[in-house]
């Protein structure tokens, strides 16, 4: 039972702030870029479900006006218009992404920011961003889907700038470390229960509690976090 009461001991010695260091509270897209593809196989069964905290969307910002300065020029101005609005709702933020990590936008960072150019037209500028609402436990996602479809659709825009978002909703978390605690004493209970099952003869063993907190989406709204790990159930010595 050496190995059980370690992971039981693992489980309330770490502390939220200690491993939030490693990550400064990053938020962090859940099916974007650094999502991590699991065999179903390969999920272990302990997990710790929870709601996501934000439901976000990409957002596009296209200017076809002739003049290069005549284009920045609106689109900067579409820019600042959308985070202002952004600014004065409290369920509405604006972000970039890089990635796969958020960073809040304000008003002040649109100068700062880079214009793509549109893939098929040379004169089209263009902006990418990622619009999100936080996610209650009253929302569904027709309902946390639709504040970000108002908001957008309610821009002001500036001469030939056009809004676009994408429908392809995704999830985000903040700070998946603060949740290892949590899961690490879920896993001591479910080793505890093994062990029970089996009988004094056997004991637990669990490798793999040196691996990050680990996610996945599990429902429209939700999220399964887990450590990747493998549990072992062997005759005692």
């Amino acid at each position: 039972m050496k190995m059980l009461a370690a992971v039981a001991c693992a489980a309330a010695l770490i502390t939220t702030p200690a491993v939030a260091q490693e990550t400064a509270l990053e938020e962090v897209v859940v099916t974007g870029s650094r999502m991590i593809e699991w065999d179903p196989d390969d999920i272990p069964a302990v997990q710790l479900f929870r709601r996501a905290d934000n439901l976000i969307a990409s957002v596009r910002v296209v200017n076809d006006t002739r003049e290069a300065a005549g284009r920045r020029s609106e689109l900067t101005q579409t820019l600042r218009a959308m985070a202002r609005q952004a600014a004065g709702r409290a369920d509405i933020d604006l972000s970039i992404e890089t990635d796969g990590v958020l960073v809040p936008l304000t008003e002040d960072m649109v100068s700062t920011l880079t214009l793509g150019v549109d893939g098929m037209r040379s004169d089209t500028s263009v902006a990418t961003l990622i619009v999100k609402t936080p996610i209650s436990a009253t929302d569904s996602l027709d309902s946390a889907s639709g504040r970000l479809e108002a908001f957008v659709e309610a821009v002001p825009t500036t001469g030939r700038s056009e809004v676009d978002i994408d429908d392809d909703w995704q999830l985000s978390i903040i700070d998946p470390p603060q949740y290892r605690a949590a899961i690490l004493a879920l896993m001591a209970a479910d080793a505890e229960r093994a062990a029970g099952a089996f009988g004094g003869g056997y004991r637990v063993e669990v490798t793999g509690m040196e691996n990050r907190v680990t996610w996945r989406q599990s429902g429209p709204l939700d999220l399964g976090l887990f450590i990747p790990y493998k549990m072992t159930v062997v005759p005692a010595p």
